[in-house]
C-alpha cells in the first residue's frame, strides 16, 4: 500500500492496475480524502403507496461525493431496507432522479458539497405513483409520452437512397440542443401544471413533439401539431414558469420547445 495521497499499485483479476487516491478502488483500498457530516432525512413510503414519514440518517461525504453516494452509504451501514434507482452512475440513464431539497435533480451528479447545506431532505418525483421508498412508476410519464406519437414515422415507404440532412438545415441546428433527453421525468416532476392537470402532455413530450416535427423525413407533422394544439392537454396549459428548463440535467430549454410549438400551432 503507498503512502497517504500517492499512488498505489493493486492486483485484481490477475491484473495490476494503478489506484489513485481519489478513485472507488482508491478509497476501497483505505485511502480517504477528509469528510463532511450530512444530516439525510428521507422520506419512506411503504409498498402500496403507505407514506411512513422521515428517517433521518447521519453520513459521512468527501467532497466530491454525490447524493447517490450517501443514500449507497445509508444502504449498506444503516439500513438495507432503502429503495431507490439507480444504474449508470454517470447522468445516462436518468433513473437515479429524486428530489433534493424541494428540488428534482439526478442524484449521481449532484455533489451533496454543491448544496451548500448540511441537510438533505430526500423524496421520490412528485407526480408519479410512488412504488416504495424513492422509487416511482414512470408510468403516466411515459403514457403521456406515447400520445405525441414519439417513434419515427417515414415520409416515404420506400426509400432507395440516404436522406441527407444539412448541418446547417433547420432542423439539424435546432436539434443539436433538444435531442438528449435522458426520460428521467425531472421536468415532469418540476411542473406545476402537472400538479393540477393529469391531462397535460408535459415538457419532455412536447419537446419530443417538437423534435419529430421538425425532422423533414416524418410523415406525421400534421398529426402532431393536432394533439400538441389541443386546449386542455396541450402547449396552451403550459404557463411558462421555466421550472422544466431549469432542471434538466442535460440543459435542454423545454420552454422554448414549448414556446416553438405554439408558434407553430
Amino acid at each position: 500500500m503507498a503512502a497517504d495521497g500517492a499512488t498505489a499499485i493493486a492486483r485484481i483479476s490477475d491484473q495490476f492496475i494503478p489506484i489513485e487516491p481519489q478513485s472507488f478502488y482508491g478509497r476501497l483500498f483505505g485511502f480517504m480524502q477528509a469528510t463532511t457530516a450530512f444530516r439525510v432525512r428521507v422520506r419512506r413510503t411503504a409498498e402500496g403507496g403507505i407514506v411512513r414519514g422521515f428517517d433521518e440518517f447521519r453520513v459521512n461525504l468527501e467532497e466530491r461525493m454525490t447524493v447517490l453516494d450517501a443514500l449507497f452509504q445509508i444502504l449498506h451501514d444503516h439500513d438495507p431496507t432503502l429503495v431507490f434507482r439507480c444504474a449508470c452512475r454517470v447522468g445516462m440513464c436518468g433513473t437515479c432522479a429524486v428530489t433534493v431539497n424541494g428540488t428534482p435533480r439526478l442524484a449521481c451528479r449532484t455533489r451533496a458539497a454543491a448544496l451548500k447545506t448540511g441537510t438533505l431532505c430526500i423524496e421520490p418525483l412528485a407526480h408519479l405513483p410512488v412504488i416504495r421508498d424513492l422509487a416511482v412508476s414512470l408510468h403516466p410519464f411515459f403514457e403521456q409520452w406515447k400520445k405525441t406519437l414519439p417513434g419515427f414515422r417515414p415520409a416515404r415507404e420506400s426509400v432507395n437512397e440516404l436522406h441527407t440532412i444539412r448541418a446547417d438545415s433547420k432542423f439539424a441546428t435546432l436539434s443539436a440542443g433538444k435531442r438528449d433527453c435522458i426520460t428521467c421525468g425531472a421536468c415532469f416532476a418540476a411542473c406545476g401544471v402537472k400538479a393540477t392537470s393529469g391531462e397535460y402532455l408535459g415538457p419532455a413530450a412536447l419537446n419530443r413533439a417538437l423534435l419529430r416535427i421538425l425532422d423533414p423525413r416524418d410523415g406525421a407533422a400534421d398529426q402532431r401539431r393536432k394533439i400538441v394544439d389541443q386546449e386542455r392537454s396541450g402547449v396552451w396549459r403550459c404557463h411558462t414558469q421555466f421550472h422544466c428548463t431549469e432542471v434538466c440535467p442535460k440543459g435542454i430549454s423545454l420552454s422554448d420547445s414549448i414556446a416553438r410549438l405554439k408558434r407553430m400551432s
